[in-house]
C-alpha cells in the first residue's frame, strides 16, 4: 500500500481537496491521509504557528474511507502535525499532495501559496510532494471535469513515486486550466512566470486592498506557465527548494571585502 497525505490551503471543508481526494480513490492501493487546516488559509506563504498551541482534531470526511484531522493552523502546520504527532515514529507518507486549489498558483505565486508551501514543506522533510491547482478562481463553485481530468496526473507520480524516481528535494507545482477534459490541449513543461502581472493597490474606505493587473505586455515568454495555461495546457514545473545561485556564489571569492579580509589575516 502507498500512503498519501492530502493537504491544501484552502481549508479542510473546501470542494477542492474533496475532489482531490476522489480522484485519489479512483488509484488502487492507497492509504489516504487527510490532514488540512480547519479554516482557509490561503496566501499565507510558509507561515508556522508556534506563537500558540496546535491541536489536530480528527474530522469527519463525508464517509470516505480515509482518516482525516483538521488543524488550527497553517499548511504548512498541517504537513509537520501529520509527520510529528499523527503518524507514527518513523513512519512518512510515501506522497504528498496538496490542493486542489481554488485558482491558479503561477509564477511567483509559489512563493505567497499556502499549497504550494504546504508541498515545499513535505519536500523538506524528506517526502515528493506534487501541488495542484485549478484555473477557476472567478468560477470558484465550478469544478467541471476536474477529478477525470487529474486521475492520469495522479497516476504518474504514483508510478513514478513506486518506481523511486521523484526527487525529494522537488516539489511539483501543477496548474490545470478551466476548460473541459476535450478543449485541454495537452501537459506541458513549464518555466515560472515571474512578471505576468503587477501589484495595484485600490483604495476603499476602510484601507487600502491589494489587488493584480495582467497588462498583455506581461508574461508572454514561449514556455512561461502562465501563458501555456491560458492556452489551454496542463503545466508542469518542477520547484527546488534549494534556492541558492551556485554559479553566483563562486564569484563571491573574488569580491574585494574578502579579498581585503583574507591579505588583513595574514
Amino acid at each position: 500500500m502507498t500512503r498519501v497525505l492530502v493537504t491544501n490551503d484552502d481549508g479542510i471543508n473546501a470542494q477542492g481537496i474533496r475532489k482531490l481526494v476522489e480522484a485519489l480513490m479512483t488509484q488502487a492501493d492507497l492509504d489516504i491521509y487527510v490532514v488540512a487546516p480547519s479554516e482557509e488559509r490561503s496566501g499565507v506563504g510558509h507561515g508556522l504557528t508556534y506563537r500558540s498551541a496546535v491541536l489536530p482534531e480528527a474530522h469527519p470526511f463525508y464517509g470516505y474511507p480515509v482518516k482525516a484531522w483538521a488543524v488550527n493552523g497553517n499548511p504548512a502546520d498541517c504537513v509537520k502535525a501529520a509527520f510529528h504527532l499523527l503518524f507514527q515514529e518513523g513512519v512518512k507518507p510515501d506522497l504528498v499532495f496538496s490542493g486542489i486549489n481554488v485558482g491558479s498558483n503561477l509564477g511567483r505565486d509559489v512563493y505567497y501559496s499556502g499549497t504550494c508551501s504546504a508541498a515545499r514543506e513535505a519536500v523538506i522533510l524528506g517526502v515528493p510532494a506534487v501541488a495542484l491547482s485549478y484555473d477557476n478562481w472567478y468560477d470558484q463553485e465550478n469544478y467541471g471535469e476536474i477529478v477525470t481530468i487529474v486521475q492520469p496526473l495522479l497516476a504518474e507520480f504514483l508510478q513514478q513515486q513506486s518506481r523511486k524516481q521523484l526527487p525529494t528535494d522537488v516539489f511539483w507545482n501543477i496548474n490545470i486550466p478551466h476548460r473541459s477534459s476535450q478543449d485541454i490541449q495537452g501537459v506541458a513543461p513549464a518555466v515560472l512566470a515571474m512578471d505576468h502581472y503587477q501589484d495595484v493597490y485600490k483604495r476603499e474606505e476602510e484601507g487600502y486592498w491589494l489587488q493584480r493587473e495582467y497588462p498583455e505586455h506581461l508574461g508572454q515568454q514561449e514556455r512561461e506557465d502562465y501563458r501555456l495555461l491560458q492556452e489551454g495546457y496542463i503545466t508542469v514545473t518542477p520547484i527546488h527548494i534549494d534556492a541558492t545561485d551556485k554559479a553566483l556564489l563562486e564569484t563571491v571569492n573574488d569580491w574585494s571585502v574578502i579579498k581585503n579580509w583574507r591579505s588583513g589575516q595574514q
